[in-house]
């Protein structure tokens, strides 16, 4: 359950929201400035120049360290802003009640939109923390003014103590932010998974609309194809049958009218008007 919790990233919630708060362990005891000093007082002078050369490095280094998580976790809610205005666009793809879609399907559909919203928004909480974690510790400047009392033994014990004390700071502080910046990255990889869900149930039910879709518009096309063929046939027959009945039912009323008939010959013109029987 414990292993469960981890890898989905369920055990981070009380982080995203506050409730809790990371730790980190120290990477060296002593870490309390007068303990450290302490530590380092029997070094000679020549191993105190490899101590003061070694420990500024790893002191730039864990600075370094400290400046890529805070840019990881700027990029991180940039591009879960991106990704939250995507998603919010997605919602114009759910099917309508007027589609045809499963209650089951329409369900799951709602549940994975919200769980993206979910994990988008504990993956901007976590990358927020992991900004907001700032107690840092460097070497104070002021620290050259009380050089002239001292020794050049003392000078270098304490500036190495210095450098030391805020290793262990910076240490602490960074394995912190990159605790927050996993989460972050963990969440923003669920968010991705349940898209993809997400995405899959939306092309299922686009498909099975569009097949749907198709047998609706093929079936009238047929229906229509019989009735006009019926109402032809109808037609024919009524026309047929109009046809019939007004040849038989001609009779003439009137007299016939006489017409003329013109006959000629090359000598002269004769006119005779016969009436037709």
């Amino acid at each position: 359950m414990n292993n469960f919790l981890e890898v989905t990233g369920i055990d981070l919630i009380p982080y995203a929201i506050g409730i809790s708060k990371f730790g980190s362990s120290t990477p060296f005891v002593p870490t309390n400035f007068s303990d450290i000093r302490k530590k380092v007082q029997s070094l000679d002078v020549k191993k105190l120049d490899e101590a003061l050369k070694y420990s500024k490095e790893l002191l730039d280094e864990e600075s370094v360290r400290g400046e890529k998580t805070e840019s990881k976790a700027y990029n991180l809610i940039g591009v879960t802003g991106v990704s939250a205005a995507f998603i919010t666009g997605i919602s114009s793809l759910f099917p309508k009640e007027s589609q045809t879609a499963s209650s089951l399907s329409l369900t799951i559909l709602l549940v994975s939109y919200l769980l993206i919203v979910i994990s988008l928004t504990l993956t901007v909480l976590l990358a927020s923390r992991a900004v907001i974690v700032r107690s840092y510790t460097h070497p104070d400047i002021a620290d050259v003014f009380l050089m002239e009392s001292r020794s050049l033994k003392e000078i270098k014990i304490d500036r190495l103590t210095t450098y030391m004390y805020c290793y262990a700071k910076n240490f602490q502080t960074h394995n912190i932010k990159v605790s927050y910046l996993i989460g972050a990255q963990l969440w923003f990889r669920n968010s991705i998974i349940i898209f993809l869900i997400l995405a899959f149930i939306l092309i299922s039910n686009f498909l099975g609309s569009a097949t749907i879709n198709t047998q609706l518009l093929s079936t009238p096309t047929l229906t229509l194809s019989q009735t006009q063929s019926a109402v032809f046939v109808t037609q024919t027959l009524i026309s047929s049958s109009a046809t019939t009945q007004s040849t038989n039912t001609i009779e003439p009323t009137e007299t016939p009218t006489p017409f003329p008939i013109v006959t000629s010959s090359a000598t002269n013109i004769s006119i005779t008007i016969t009436t037709a029987p």
